[in-house]
């Protein structure tokens, strides 16, 4: 009986202890507003506003044809740097680009962060238009951050 006890009090006790153990998921999403900013290569600055309020640095690494026939969409790869009141989301944005509409869609995977965010990992979606002739856009992102200590 003494054993049987042990067990239920640990099987009982389990949920609180995976629970504690859990990773916390939070969905984010929200819009941004871009413009290319100076720099040796291609660099844009961006005002995310939703779930994820702050300002991003983007730093191009590479942009490449992507192939298709009669159409003008390059691969691109970068460096993104997301800043918030809470702290930073760091990571790489990686994503496809029509340079003669504008538009685009990437994915940034977030491997670190700071403050709020260490120890923190996400994949955010974005979507919208970069226009190559003006330098400006506007986006939406939707995503999921894992961990922190929000």
């Amino acid at each position: 009986m003494k054993h049987a006890l042990a067990l239920v009090a640990c099987v009982a006790g389990w949920p609180l202890l995976a629970n504690a153990n859990a990773r916390r998921e939070t969905v984010v999403h929200g819009s941004l507003t871009t413009e290319v900013v100076p720099c040796t290569g291609l660099c844009t600055e961006s005002d995310w506003n939703g779930s994820l309020d702050g300002t991003s640095q983007f730093t191009l690494i590479s942009l490449e044809d992507a192939g298709i026939p009669d159409a003008n969409i390059s691969r691109f790869h970068g460096d993104l740097v997301l800043s918030t009141a809470r702290g930073d989301l760091i990571g790489q944005d990686s994503g496809v680009w029509n340079l003669d509409t504008g538009q685009y869609v990437d994915v940034y995977t977030v491997t670190s962060g700071t403050g709020a965010f260490e120890g923190a990992t996400a994949v955010i979606l974005l979507w919208g238009t970069l226009d190559p002739a003006t330098g400006q856009g506007l986006s939406h992102y939707r995503g999921v951050v894992i961990g922190g200590q929000r």
